[in-house]
């Protein structure tokens, strides 16, 4: 067991509350650029006896966001030792872990009856660590504590936390009914609220930073209706497309937007760092270093088209679709890419067996991953010659839309159960027009169709006109590239603002 002065160092706040203001990623933040608040804090309850998850990608600021709130914590006055932060990536086995918990609530416990926060970062580095939660929680050294357990693969705390089935704490006490939380890098919306503080206040006027703000205009123009608050945007559209095409190159990863912000460049060492963590996850979970990159290759190439597994494999050594499969979902579950079926119309559910789209979660990783599997020269210009091409742009775009589109789903309907590959897809007429996503909207669809361009032709809408017709269908959201319009059976908005609504 580690003595108590071997356990402080990773809790300075124990001996003076005011050195949490040295620690190095406090520092960091504050000296940022870029000071992102990201909205998932505003779903924990800090007032209840629970266990959380807290799940994301890697680099995407976990660490900091449990610093910022331990501070926040000392600031509003709790007893620093009934903070317990611990660093779980070097701890070689769950016994030692729970041999460091125990040790810290016994000499906790001597000195106050109030509720304990413990803090676990990247838990899942642990191999079988829900062993270490399950027997703590079952003798009762637990109660009185409120817990948060990180890691950055989703499969894996997943999994482990549904072990855990009756020992999470008083969830029933939480207004989400939501323990497993999936903290993702900064959407475009939060990108541009922490950029920009004229269009800030313009949101905030508008109503649309609240959830419910935004939802009711998605359903406005759902219904053909372009509401007057989305006019009141139009003198900021050059100024919202400027941040978009920065998202472009920096997505909402942290220290590739401060760096950017900063210096007006990203250092290859945020690429290669993000890299070597992703390869590091990936031999983890026993995977082949050469297939990843074969398998990326593929997923850049198809990257917004129709493709069934048996088809990534082509061009690679991968031998059976399975394997391929594989490696995807491993992609998916570090929220690197995400995947949608066509949708089959008449049942309203997927073609599972049917051709995939494959999109990358966030432009940053994209860029990093596209720079590593084909060996070019500085990634940061290889990303900006990338965005000169416009079909480029318009590829990695409806990558941001439909990682945006996910986010947007489960703001309308939170669910420890929430499942997108159900509720987004993309469709095909017999005529072979698509619509790039549908969305399920309680007992109608919702097709969406990206323009990335001016001018909106009447071909540019066949293939939602087609979809239109089958009944049980709102009316069509074109995304352009900086216009506005109205059709008959559509409206049109520009990418910069439907992000917005994310």
């Amino acid at each position: 067991m580690l003595s108590i002065s071997e356990l402080s160092d990773q809790n300075p706040w124990w001996r003076d509350r005011t050195l949490i203001e040295d620690d190095q990623l406090i520092v960091r933040w504050e000296n940022s650029s870029f000071k992102w608040r990201p909205r998932i804090m505003e779903t924990f309850q800090w007032d209840v006896d629970v266990i959380y998850s807290l799940r994301g990608p890697r680099q995407v600021g976990k660490t900091t966001l449990l610093k910022l709130k331990i501070r926040d914590l000392l600031r509003e006055g709790v007893d620093g030792r009934r903070i317990f932060y611990w660093a779980c990536d070097q701890v070689e086995s769950f016994e030692r872990l729970t041999s460091i918990i125990n040790g810290y609530l016994e000499w906790a416990r001597r000195f106050s009856k109030e509720r304990l926060y413990l803090f676990l970062d990247e838990v899942s580095a642990v191999k079988n660590w829900q062993r270490s939660i399950k027997y703590l929680y079952d003798m009762g050294k637990l109660r009185g504590c409120l817990v948060v357990l990180t890691g950055s693969h989703s499969l894996d705390l997943v999994k482990a936390t549904e072990s855990l089935a009756g020992r999470r704490g008083e969830v029933d006490k939480l207004g989400d009914n939501i323990p497993d939380k999936v903290f993702l890098a900064a959407k475009f919306s939060e990108y541009v609220e922490t950029c920009s503080v004229e269009i800030l206040d313009t949101l905030r006027r508008l109503d649309m930073l609240s959830a419910r703000g935004r939802l009711q205009v998605f359903y406005d123009l759902a219904r053909g209706e372009i509401p007057d608050r989305i006019h009141e945007l139009m003198p900021y559209l050059k100024d919202l497309e400027g941040l978009l095409n920065d998202y472009l190159i920096t997505g909402g990863i942290p220290r590739a937007v401060n760096s950017y912000i900063s210096r007006g460049t990203i250092p290859d060492t945020v690429y290669s760092d993000y890299v070597k963590l992703i390869l590091r996850d990936i031999t983890r979970w026993g995977g082949n270093e050469v297939y990843l990159r074969q398998i990326i290759q593929r997923v850049i190439e198809t990257m917004s088209s129709q493709v069934s597994w048996n088809a990534l494999k082509d061009g690679t050594e991968i031998s059976t679709h399975d394997t391929a499969r594989w490696y995807v979902d491993i992609l998916k579950n570090s929220f690197v890419v995400s995947y949608i079926h066509h949708l089959n119309r008449e049942k309203g559910i997927p073609y599972y067996r049917k051709a995939k789209k494959i999109y990358f979660k966030d432009p940053f990783i994209f860029h990093a991953l596209r720079w590593w599997t084909f060996s070019s020269g500085s990634p940061f210009y290889e990303s900006l010659e990338f965005l000169k091409d416009v079909e480029n742009k318009s590829k990695l775009l409806e990558s941001v839309v439909c990682d945006h589109m996910i986010r947007l789903l489960f703001n309308l309907e939170p669910s420890p159960q929430f499942d997108y590959t159900i509720r987004l897809f993309y469709w095909e007429s017999s005529k072979r027009r698509e619509v790039d996503f549908v969305t399920k909207l309680k007992d109608k669809f919702l097709p969406i169709e990206l323009k990335y361009q001016s001018r909106i032709q009447r071909s540019d809408v066949y293939g939602i006109i087609d979809f239109i017709k089958g009944g049980r269908s709102y009316k069509g959201i074109i995304i352009t590239k900086d216009t506005f319009v109205q059709g008959k059976s559509y409206v049109g908005i520009p990418v910069s603002v439907f992000l917005l609504l994310a």
